[in-house]
């Protein structure tokens, strides 16, 4: 059971890999009235404007006939019998090819063409003789058909050897349309998940049918399914192989090493059939947010509130202060609720960050308040939640923005003389702190204007000296370190303590 899984799964992610369909789709090859390859004639139907032309099916045998049958009336002229193989929607035929067998009598006349875009045909040349394939290749093939027709001006006679026999039908289609896909269940529903969960899948394709459906986690397989085609041996033995609509439920147990706390990415992809070519898919993102680390409250309340304290929603501090968390839960009618468990986690605000963190789990007091110091730190994102099942949560989200302090030292910051040059050593606060840009400003009595700067090392240092060659008196410069916005860098603009040092001219 595992090994056929595991199989299936490689084989649907097989399909993904690539990159976005191109417009002019996927190949796939299809047979019909091929018996001994398990293709019978499922797709191939049967039309006639006289009670003359009768239709015969052995596909085991001389295949799909039509012959002539006279009566004491002749047949008109334009009638016709024809066996027809139409393209799904969303295909085109690009290619197709048959054993034929094949007579005119009696200006009853076989024929063999492909239907065209606009409602054009393309009659193929040598239909006539004993046993022998014609074939057709082209674009924007709409059918196939094989059809014995009254080709006279007037009637045409009995027509009793007239016949067309058609048998191992083999087309090439092209795949016009991308799948659809759309995801459900429990593990999308609001708010953040824990626990085992349900992810339910919508894919539909008009084309070849939907193939495979796989789930994918923060960039890395999770789950597949490829659903059951109509095949032998790679190749289709139904025109549409696949199913036009799969409907597949995944359970997915957010325990599990893939996921992490906090928001994850999850992306379902529908591919549909083209095993000689880069499958047409379509992919699906949304953003997961699991919580297995908040414990589940004995007390539960009703009303979360929470807000920085001194602030609301929103507090800006410096990277090397504290910020203060504070609530209250109450029930629906306003009254505080004791001892209850209340969660305040916290995620790093960088593209990709570290998981988010379980900061503290303090039980509200007996007015229903709780109070939590996060400690200093960079820009988070700050969530507050009250577990009041395995399925129900309160939550509340705010955010912390940091400006960075970069810690800035001087060597020496004395004595100097025009022509010395002075050592700064800079030190900006983590995480994610190599290779960011610092800049030393200096001030004599005027504005602040940058002397040096550079990146850091991997732990956050800048080193880097500045010689004086213009000073032609006393003076006393002011120097600090600044750091701008950066991408990926999780604090707000900031600035150092002023340094001075005394140059003499």
């Amino acid at each position: 059971m595992k090994r056929s899984f595991l199989a299936a799964a490689v084989v649907a992610l097989a399909l993904f890999a690539g990159a976005a369909p191109e417009a002019h789709g996927g190949i796939y090859k299809a047979i019909q009235c091929y018996e001994q390859n398990g293709a019978g004639h499922h797709d191939v139907s049967y039309d006639s404007s006289s009670e003359r032309y009768r239709a015969t099916a052995d596909c085991d045998g001389p295949g799909l006939g039509i012959t002539h049958d006279p009566g004491a009336s002749r047949t008109g002229s334009g009638r016709f019998g024809a066996w027809t193989i139409t393209a799904p929607d969303g295909t085109e035929i690009v290619r197709a090819a048959a054993r034929v067998n094949a007579s005119s009598q009696n200006r009853h006349v076989p024929q063999v063409h492909i239907g065209l875009e606009g409602g054009s045909r393309e009659l193929l040349d040598g239909v006539q003789g004993d046993l022998h394939t014609v074939d057709w290749e082209g674009e924007g093939g709409s059918y196939f058909r094989s059809r014995l027709t009254c080709l006279s001006r007037d009637d045409c006679g009995d027509g009793r050897d007239a016949h067309i026999h058609m048998r191992r039908i083999a087309l090439t289609l092209r795949d016009l349309a991308p799948p659809t896909v759309e995801m459900g269940g429990g593990l999308l529903d609001p708010g953040s998940r824990r626990g085992d969960q349900m992810l339910e899948v919508s894919a539909r394709d008009a084309g070849s049918g939907v193939r495979s459906v796989a789930v994918e986690l923060n960039g890395q397989p999770l789950q597949a399914r490829v659903l059951e085609c109509s095949l032998k041996d790679s190749v289709a033995i139904r025109l549409r192989p696949c199913p036009k609509d799969a409907t597949p439920r995944f359970e997915i147990d957010t325990t599990g090493a893939r996921f992490r706390q906090g928001p994850n990415e999850l992306r379902v992809c529908a591919a549909d059939f083209a095993p000689e070519a880069t499958a047409n898919h379509t992919c699906e993102t949304r953003t997961v947010r699991i919580d297995n680390e908040c414990p589940v409250s004995r007390t539960t309340g009703a009303v979360l509130r929470a807000r920085f304290k001194g602030a609301g929603r929103r507090i800006t501090v410096h990277s090397d202060e504290p910020a203060i968390v504070a609530g209250t839960l109450t029930d629906t009618g306003g009254q505080a609720v004791r001892g209850a468990e209340v969660c305040v986690a916290t995620r790093v605000d960088t593209t990709d960050g570290p998981p988010e963190r379980v900061i503290a789990t303090p039980t509200t007091g007996a007015d229903g308040r709780f109070k939590v110091r996060l400690p200093a730190g960079p820009s988070r994102e700050v969530r507050i939640a009250h577990w009041r099942g395995a399925h129900e949560v309160a939550e509340r989200f705010l955010e912390l923005r940091s400006k960075a302090i970069p810690r800035l030292e001087l060597s020496p910051d004395g004595g100097l003389e025009n022509g010395d040059s002075v050592r700064f050593n800079a030190h900006i606060p983590g995480p994610a702190a190599a290779q960011r840009r610092v800049a030393i400003q200096a001030r004599g009595t005027g504005k602040w204007i940058r002397i040096e700067g550079g990146r850091t090392d991997r732990r956050g240092n800048w080193s880097g000296r500045y010689r004086f060659t213009n000073t032609t008196e006393t003076r006393r410069y002011a120097f600090r370190a600044i750091i701008r916005r950066q991408p990926g860098y999780p604090y707000q603009p900031g600035k150092s303590k002023t340094h001075h040092a005394t140059v003499t001219g």
